[in-house]
């Protein structure tokens, strides 16, 4: 009876160290996950705790490897392109990066002619310039603007009236 249990207390040990082990590659794939972004090793880190679950039942090893690498695959395969197309899905008529500038206001740093000029746009200093299909009158720093559209690294501008 004392044999059957250092064996039973045996195999328990090789099952928490394989569930530790387990636990250890979901964490390390949740570290990896954080700085790429794409989901792939998030999906390895639930296949790891998968094969961390296995294991703490009492399973031999091969079918906790089993269970992680399913559960991992299926993951891959089938969660993740699902869930790139709903993450990257973007509302009709969105506009991003220079394509949402014009129309949106800031103000003149320096005068701002139809050759140069720089102003405080969304918090950030732009090079700038009079978009010379509305005016060609020079504006002082200070004056409201609003910015017509993008030319480059150089807003065209005009003041608002």
């Amino acid at each position: 009876m004392r044999a059957f249990a250092v064996n039973l207390r045996k195999e328990r040990s090789v099952q928490m160290s394989a569930a530790a082990i387990w636990a250890i590659v979901a964490a390390v794939a949740l570290g990896v996950e954080i700085f790429t972004l794409d989901l792939t090793f998030g999906l390895i880190a639930v296949g790891a705790l998968a094969g961390a679950g296995v294991s703490l039942i009492g399973a031999p090893l091969w079918a906790s490897i089993v269970a992680a690498s399913a559960v991992s695959l299926a993951g891959i395969l089938f969660v993740r392109p699902v869930a790139l197309r709903h993450l990257r899905r973007m509302p009709k008529g969105a506009r991003t990066g220079v394509d949402a500038l014009p129309g949106v206001e800031g103000y003149a740093l320096t005068e701002i002619t139809e050759r140069e000029g720089r102003m405080k746009l969304r918090g950030e200093e732009w090079t700038a310039r009079l978009d010379p299909d509305v005016t060609l009158e020079p504006v002082g720093s200070g004056t409201k603007l609003v910015v017509t559209r993008i030319d480059g690294a150089t807003a065209l501008v005009h003041p608002i009236d």
